[in-house]
């Protein structure tokens, strides 16, 4: 849940970096347009207007005809007009040039006489068409190359004497839109600024609910474990008291009905020898004998199925044995390989009941589900853990493998006695197409077993 934590956290910033990112980046370019089309209003009409001040003047000297190699000179009273409009205006630059793109005026004085026909503004205004080009510039433009036309709005008006007559020349002024500038880069901070804040904010909001959500998770996670080790807890009472009861009831038919049973037979033995031969007694006691034996048979079969006897009073790898040969029996056709490399010692008294059983369950499983002919059984000490290993060859494989049963399922029973005594399983195909079994008790798990 930490390592959760700490990427969404990661991604959180990341994703309010990008978006602050992006949107001002969309705040710059809405506002540029808009200062853009709200200057390009102004200064076309500030450009009329300055144009129409200055225009029967300036027709008169563009429609005269002047040598093309002769450096222009406008009237002086003209000059002092043109220039008088860029007083307490924000028109900081003006420029006047002919039809052939020759500059007959400018305020700066360098570029009279210059041919400027390239200019693409220059260009629009000789066909008939008024064009704007603003070169914007602020505190966004880090790669940029600083001009000394950023942030000036170039006006460019054709210059006719009468409407529909041929363009003279071509009318060009520079306003400063500086403070336009400085106020949207205000504006613009601010903006961000205030971004920032809230997705900070968000951010904060956000990552109080994922803590409580994995506070509330955890607490459940808690609560769920502890449950769960209360149900473990009752599983494993459960699991040793059925033992206990099954030990006890196989105690009590062995000890108890099977020698009361031995018992009357006895008697029944003696009574038959003491009656005549041909009596009618004799040959009614002669049939109990039979009965009872098998009666007998029968509780000390019901008992060793409950718990043999064995396993507490010679241990768990003579049982095997034994189980292993009333297996074969029973199975005719299966043959048991036994691999058992420990010693009764090393075996923890607490969970030779749980081996015994698992194996016993193991090949009743295989026999039920399986057609096989071939059954190993691995029991051994190794590196501190005590391993048990089953596994068949099946004869064939199944023809309705659609049928057969989930293989957790199948050995649901068996995982559930590891895991309450503390051990590892697992179930798995082999090769063979048969089943691997394999539950292994770790050392330090078996201590704890013992003591419990």
């Amino acid at each position: 849940m930490f390592k959760l934590l700490r990427f969404y956290a990661i991604a959180s910033f990341i994703s309010i970096f990008i978006t602050a990112a992006l949107l001002t980046l969309f705040y710059r370019q809405v506002t540029i347009q808009w200062i853009s089309q709200l200057a390009e209003r102004g200064n076309l009409d500030l450009a009329q207007t300055a144009l129409n001040a200055v225009k029967p003047e300036l027709v008169d000297y563009l429609g005269s005809a002047a040598p093309e190699s002769a450096t222009p000179q406008l009237p002086p009273a003209l000059v002092t007009r043109i220039k008088n409009l860029t007083r307490e205006t924000s028109v900081v630059r003006l420029k006047i040039y002919d039809h052939n793109g020759l500059v007959v005026f400018s305020t700066r004085a360098e570029q009279i006489g210059t041919n400027q026909s390239s200019n693409t503004g220059f260009r629009s205004a000789l066909n008939g068409k008024a064009a704007t080009n603003l070169i914007y510039r602020d505190a966004f433009n880090f790669f940029d190359q600083a001009s000394e036309a950023e942030n000036l709005l170039q006006t460019y008006i054709p210059v006719r004497g009468m409407p529909g007559q041929p363009v003279l020349g071509v009318f060009e002024i520079y306003t400063d839109v500086n403070a336009l500038v400085r106020d949207n880069a205000r504006m613009l901070l601010i903006f961000l600024v205030g971004a920032e804040i809230m997705l900070a904010l968000l951010y904060v909001v956000l990552i109080l609910v994922v803590r409580r959500a994995r506070n509330t998770i955890e607490a459940q996670q808690k609560i769920i474990q502890e449950r769960t080790n209360e149900l473990e807890k009752l599983s494993r009472r459960l699991m040793k008291s059925e033992e206990v009861q099954k030990k006890k009831i196989a105690t009590d038919l062995h000890e108890g009905l099977a020698q009361t049973l031995s018992a009357i037979k006895a008697n029944v033995e003696s009574s038959r020898l003491r009656i005549n031969a041909d009596d009618e007694n004799t040959k009614s006691l002669e049939s109990i004998v039979p009965a009872i034996q098998s009666a007998i048979q029968e509780v000390r079969s019901i008992a060793t199925e409950l718990r043999p006897s064995s396993l507490d009073d010679l241990g768990l790898i003579p049982t095997l044995n034994w189980f292993c040969r009333e297996f074969i029996r029973l199975h005719s056709q299966m043959q048991i390989e036994r691999e058992i490399e420990l010693r009764e010692e090393e075996i923890p008294a607490s969970l030779k009941i749980v081996i015994f059983r698992i194996i016993e369950m193991a090949f009743e499983n295989i026999a039920q589900h399986s057609q096989t002919d071939r059954i190993v059984l691995v029991l051994r000490l190794d590196e501190e853990a005590l391993t048990l290993e089953i596994s068949n060859t099946p004869t064939k494989p199944s023809l309705h493998p659609d049928l057969v049963p989930d293989l957790q399922l199948r050995f649901a029973e068996m995982r559930e006695r590891t895991t309450l005594s503390y051990g590892v399983f697992s179930v798995t195909r082999n090769q063979a197409g048969g089943v691997t079994l394999h539950a292994a008790w770790p050392g330090r798990n078996q201590e704890i077993a013992e003591q419990r």
